[in-house]
C-alpha cells in the first residue's frame, strides 16, 4: 500500500507542480480515527515541499465527501480562515495540504506549561476562526443548507439505521423536536469544531484542520459542539473546549463578526452536540461489527456512547 501511495503521489505532485517529483519521508502519522493521515516531502528539482496526504481507508470510501471537503477547505483559504493550504484532491491521493508545525494532542495543549500563553488567547482565536469560517460565501459552495429541524431528523435517522435501543438518545431527539430555535440564516459550519481539530503552538492558534465534516447549517452548531463536556477533556469547569467559559466564548465571537447567540440557542447546540456524538459513536462501532473496517479503535469509540447519554441526562433532566 506504501509503494502504491508513493507513486500515486509522485504522479499528482508532479502534474501540480508542471516538474518531476520525487516523495521522500512516507509515513503513517497517528490520530484521526475516520481517516487515513500520512505525511511526507515532495522534492520537485531544488525545492522541498512538506505536506500531508488525508485519505479515506479502504473499504469505507467517499469520493463524494471528500470532493466536498476539498472544496470547503479552498474557499476557507480564499477567505482567510486560518486552515491548511490545499494543493490537490485526488481519489488516489485524497487531499494533500502543506504540513504546519503544531500541537493537536489536548492533554498537552490543556496542561503543559509552555502552551500557558496559547491558552490566555485560544478562546478569542478560536471565536474569531469560528466567525471567519461562518462568513464564507455559501454561493461559492455546493452546499444543502439543513434547518436544525432536518439536522435532528437526520440524526434520528441515523440512529435508526443502526437499530441499537438508546432510551437517552431517543429523550434527546424529543427534547430537540420540543427546543428548536428560530430560522436564522444558513452559514459553514465546519462540523468538528473542537480541540484535537486545532493546530496550537506557544503563541496560539495555527489552523482549523479536519473538515471531513462540513455543512451549511446554523452557525451556532460549532460553538455548541465545542461546549459538550466530551471536548474538555477533563478541565470540565471551563465549558467552551476547556479553555474558557460559555458566555466568553459568546462574547469572543459577537466582537469578531459572529452574530449574537443566545444562552438558550448554545444550549440547544449543545444539547445537540451531545445526540450527536453519541451516535458518531455507535456509527464508528457499526463500522467495525458490520466488518466493514475492523479496527479496535472505532471498537473502543464505540464503548464511548455512555458519556455523552450521561451528559445529555444531565443538562435536560
Amino acid at each position: 500500500m506504501t509503494d502504491a501511495l508513493r507513486t500515486a503521489l509522485a504522479e499528482r505532485a508532479a502534474e501540480h507542480f508542471g516538474r518531476p517529483a520525487e516523495i521522500e519521508g512516507l509515513a503513517p502519522l497517528l490520530g484521526g480515527a475516520s481517516r487515513e493521515l500520512w505525511t511526507f516531502d515532495a522534492l520537485v528539482e531544488a525545492e522541498r515541499h512538506e505536506l500531508v496526504a488525508r485519505r479515506d481507508p479502504a473499504g469505507v470510501e467517499d469520493p463524494d465527501g471528500r470532493a466536498r471537503e476539498a472544496e470547503v477547505l479552498a474557499a476557507a483559504g480564499r477567505h482567510g480562515v486560518p486552515a491548511p493550504a490545499l494543493l490537490w484532491f485526488a481519489p488516489d491521493t485524497g487531499l494533500v495540504m502543506q504540513r504546519l508545525q503544531g500541537e493537536a494532542r489536548p492533554g498537552r495543549i490543556l496542561r503543559q506549561e509552555r502552551f500557558e500563553t496559547a491558552r490566555s488567547r485560544l478562546v478569542d482565536e478560536i471565536a474569531r476562526a469560528a466567525a471567519a469560517t461562518h462568513s464564507v460565501p455559501l454561493a461559492e459552495l455546493s452546499l444543502a443548507p439543513m434547518s436544525a429541524a432536518e439536522s435532528v431528523a437526520a440524526l434520528e435517522a441515523e440512529l435508526d439505521r443502526i437499530g441499537e435501543p438508546h432510551p437517552a438518545l431517543e429523550l434527546g431527539l424529543r427534547w430537540l423536536r420540543a427546543h428548536l430555535p428560530a430560522p436564522v440564516e444558513p452559514a459553514l459550519v465546519h462540523g468538528d469544531f473542537r480541540l484535537s481539530n486545532w493546530l496550537v503552538d506557544e503563541a496560539g492558534l495555527v489552523a482549523v484542520l479536519d473538515w471531513e465534516l462540513c455543512h451549511a447549517g446554523d452557525a451556532a452548531e460549532d460553538l455548541g459542539w465545542l461546549c459538550i463536556r466530551s471536548w474538555r477533556f477533563g478541565a470540565d469547569e471551563r465549558a467552551a473546549a476547556g479553555l474558557g467559559s460559555r458566555d466568553e466564548l459568546l462574547t469572543a465571537y459577537e466582537a469578531a463578526g459572529g452574530r449574537a447567540v443566545s444562552r438558550e440557542e448554545l444550549r440547544f447546540w449543545e444539547v445537540y452536540g451531545n445526540v450527536r456524538w453519541g451516535v458518531i459513536c455507535l456509527v464508528q462501532a457499526h463500522a467495525h461489527l458490520s466488518g466493514a473496517l475492523r479496527s479496535l479503535e472505532r471498537a473502543a469509540i464505540g464503548r464511548r456512547t455512555a458519556e455523552p447519554e450521561w451528559d445529555l441526562l444531565a443538562m435536560i433532566g
